[in-house]
């Protein structure tokens, strides 16, 4: 589904002061300064691999490696980062599964459908930012305290979803880009995951970008205006679509968006644009 690029207006002090003040809640907002991360040095043309299912395997030729944290011990990001790779944490941002922090703190009323390939997960009423950025922040904060250097919030499209909400793409920028200052706050970078169409309100808040399937949806245009302002973009392209990868690794090259292809679950393998591992 494709929808035209909205203009926004500039996000403004009131809400990066509510992010602060949520990051605040939880007795962790000394260092706060609403830039990227210090730790995170993600480059244009940087190599990646992203795992989401084990068994993972971690001797990857890479300069970024996201994971789901529940795949790895902080001593293995320790040994990681000791090589130079920086390592980002996948969050669940737009659904929430019982298993994530904070779940049974949220009122049913904020808990919406199911989501339609992940059924142990349902879509967040995101417009309620004092009940969901609290339970959001406690995943974000675990990422941290295991010693990944940035985030990839997963979700933000909901809101061309069949959510149980009314969601709109207003409301996912000003959502979006709450999640971004509390990432910056506690140090971390963090990625424009999909929605491609936001890229534009999007781009000034977040560090990265992570794609699926830009080449087989004719959206790496979009995404390519983070390597045009010096962000990093990086996308996969799935094994069980009928594209052709030769094609997508030389749309990527044009770019200077990094390209791999996995399956759907992403496991371990992976394709790269020279390699197959």
């Amino acid at each position: 589904m494709k929808h035209a690029a909205p203009k926004f207006m500039h996000i403004g002090k009131a809400l990066r002061a509510a992010a602060i003040a949520m990051v605040c809640g939880f007795g962790i907002c000394g260092g706060y300064s609403g830039s990227a991360s210090a730790t995170a040095k993600f480059n244009v043309g940087d190599r990646w691999d992203w795992q989401l299912k084990g068994p993972a395997d971690l001797d990857r030729d890479v300069e970024m490696l996201t994971l789901n944290p529940r795949l790895v011990t902080a001593d293995q990001l320790q040994g990681l980062h000791a090589q130079g790779v920086d390592t980002v944490c996948h969050v669940n941002a737009g659904t929430i599964a019982e298993t994530n922090p904070g779940f049974f703190d949220l009122p049913p009323a904020v808990i919406g459908s199911p989501h339609k390939t992940r059924s142990n997960e349902r879509y967040l009423d995101i417009r309620r930012l004092q009940m969901v950025v609290p339970v959001i922040t406690q995943q974000i904060v675990a990422c941290k305290n295991q010693g990944f250097t940035a985030i990839e919030p997963d979700g933000f499209d909901a809101y061309a979803k069949d959510s149980g909400f009314p969601l709109t793409a207003a409301d996912t920028v000003r959502y979006a880009t709450t999640l971004a200052h509390v990432a910056h706050g506690l140090g971390l970078g963090i990625a424009q995951k999909n929605v491609p169409e936001l890229t534009e309100a999007l781009m000034p808040h977040f560090d990265f970008a992570i794609t699926e399937s830009c080449f087989e949806t004719s959206t790496c245009e979009q995404i390519a205006a983070y390597p045009k302002a010096n962000k990093p973009a990086f996308n996969a392209e799935y094994t069980d679509a009928d594209i052709d990868f030769a094609k997508a690794c030389a749309e990527g090259a044009r770019l200077n968006i990094n390209m791999i292809r996995k399956d759907r679950p992403v496991t371990a393998p992976v394709i790269f644009c020279q390699a197959e591992f």
